[in-house]
């Protein structure tokens, strides 16, 4: 459970339930938060065969931000809503499926 990337609310909610048990310090905002990064990490590393980017939160929160190998921004995953974080909310397959094209062009690119 511990490196299970929710792919949905229920997976959230069951990460959640998990965390706590565990006396981890969460909530769902943290578990959809954590799951978006390590998605998109995922992708990234897919798409790199390997793991040479990586993705971080930017300072506000609002956008993913995809590193290259020399620690600049190459790209970002920004949100079509209010939020990643209520895209998710609405439609997280969808916002994956996204999220694995948007980093196929980043890639692409860089």
């Amino acid at each position: 459970m511990q490196n299970l990337i929710p792919g949905d609310m229920l997976e959230v909610n069951q990460k959640l339930k998990w965390e706590l048990d565990s006396g981890v310090k969460a909530d769902e905002s943290s578990v959809i938060h954590d799951a978006l990064l390590a998605g998109t990490q995922y992708f990234v590393d897919e798409a790199l065969e390997g793991s040479y980017w990586t993705v971080k939160w930017d300072a506000s929160q609002q956008n993913v931000d995809i590193y290259g190998t020399d620690d600049t921004v190459v790209g970002a995953i920004k949100p079509t809503g209010a939020s990643l974080e209520a895209d998710f909310r609405q439609d997280a397959q969808g916002l994956f499926i996204r999220i694995e094209k948007e980093v196929a062009v980043v890639v692409r690119n860089n």
